[in-house]
């Protein structure tokens, strides 16, 4: 068992690697210098300030691009050093340069291990002065627990909600109820987030008076002029259009799960033998079906963590889609990779610990075994196969 936890551990930090060097590399290579742009910005609005569209002179343009060129360096955009500003060419070349992109990924993986800014800085300095960071991990995890307040009490409810329909679902199988379980999984299934979300917002605003706002508990104007039970209502709606979009699967996925171990011999002959449907249930059927829902329930309660930008941009929840907001548009990489690195990592090690729990789950579940053919014998006979190919053809 523990051979096979270090084996999973490797691969995912290897598979995690490779994650974050193509994106790294995908978005250093489709991004723009962003200080370039804020020079160009500058140039422009200096010209027509000056002489109605007329050019800037070239003293006034060298002040205007030394300290974005310095930031350039920081932030390893450019292949120079801040000395290298003394050079005549560089000063008016540097932003037709970018630095190769692996070697800014070396620096970006140097940074990770720098105790004062790990994973670097934005490029922005008001991201972290309106939020009082003073690190990337700091800043993303002020949003973070915003994020968590819509999608925990989502997560939950959807998934209680959604295993319960689903065993009754897939006990009544062909009933009336079944016909009406499979039609709301169906309608829900196929409608977007950005359809529900109106159609809430009008519905809640109508018969309960709640405004599509999210209120801050760490607001002091919030917290001053509203009740805590006027808070916990206007989580609702958007804890509600999450419940909605999740639900089904929860449902088809248990439904199915039920269908297929009522319909397995070993139900089938312990039914022959007597045993009664609670007994059934809690002897074979929940604890077959327990196995693949925790191979879901992790797996899904990160990507409702990580994908519900339309549900809080509609709400105003300053959550995670409010960091990565931030982070896009100006190409925010340090932002970016940060996210990349924080939810890979979580999906990696979640599906080990969702592997490691079959075996408390199911005692008969066993790890670490050998089938005593790995890639390496399989070259060796693929090898011996050809040699006696080539024999034969001499023949």
């Amino acid at each position: 068992m523990t051979k096979y936890i270090l084996q999973r551990l490797g691969f995912a930090l290897l598979t995690l690697v490779i994650i974050v060097f193509v994106v790294y590399l995908t978005v250093d290579i489709f991004s723009d210098n962003p200080f370039v742009k804020q020079f160009e910005a500058a140039i422009t609005t200096s010209g027509d300030r000056n002489n109605s569209g007329g050019a800037t002179d070239k003293g006034n343009i060298y002040d205007i691009a030394k300290p974005l060129f310095e930031k350039s360096v920081i932030h390893h955009l450019i292949p120079y050093k801040i000395e290298d500003w003394n050079d005549p060419w560089v000063k008016d070349h540097w932003i037709d340069q970018k630095m190769n992109p692996l070697l800014r990924f070396g620096y970006w993986i140097a940074d990770l291990f720098d105790k004062e800014r790990p994973f670097g800085l934005p490029y922005n300095d008001s991201i972290f002065a309106n939020t009082k960071s003073n690190t990337i991990p700091e800043f993303y995890f002020k949003y973070i627990k915003f994020s968590l307040i819509i999608s925990l009490p989502s997560f939950v409810i959807s998934a209680l909600i959604g295993v319960t329909l689903g065993i009754f679902a897939g006990y009544k199988r062909g009933s009336l109820f079944d016909s009406f379980i499979n039609a709301f999984t169906l309608i829900f299934v196929a409608l977007p987030s950005f359809i529900i979300a109106p159609i809430v917002i009008s519905f809640m605003l109508k018969y309960f008076g709640v405004a599509p706002r999210f209120l801050n508990p760490e607001s002091e104007n919030d917290l001053s002029i509203y009740t805590t039970g006027q808070f916990v209502l206007s989580w609702t709606p958007p804890i509600l259009v999450i419940v909605l979009g999740s639900l089904s699967g929860y449902i088809s996925f248990t439904r199915n799960q039920i269908i297929t171990v009522l319909t397995s011999n070993y139900v089938l002959i312990a039914k022959t033998k007597g045993i009664g449907n609670v007994e059934i249930f809690f002897k074979y059927v929940l604890r077959n079906i327990s196995i693949p829902l925790a191979a879901v329930f992790i797996p899904s309660y990160i990507g409702l963590l990580s994908g519900s930008f339309i549900v809080e941009t509609y709400w105003n929840v300053p959550g995670i889609s409010k960091a990565l907001i931030q982070a896009f548009p100006t190409g925010e990489i340090n932002l970016i990779m940060f996210s990349t690195v924080l939810f890979t990592a979580l999906g990696l090690f979640t599906s080990i610990i969702v592997d490691v729990s079959y075996t408390i789950l199911d005692p008969r579940i066993k790890y670490g075994s050998n089938s005593g053919f790995d890639f390496i014998t399989k070259l060796k006979i693929r090898r011996q196969r050809n040699k006696m190919y080539k024999i034969k053809e001499d023949l």
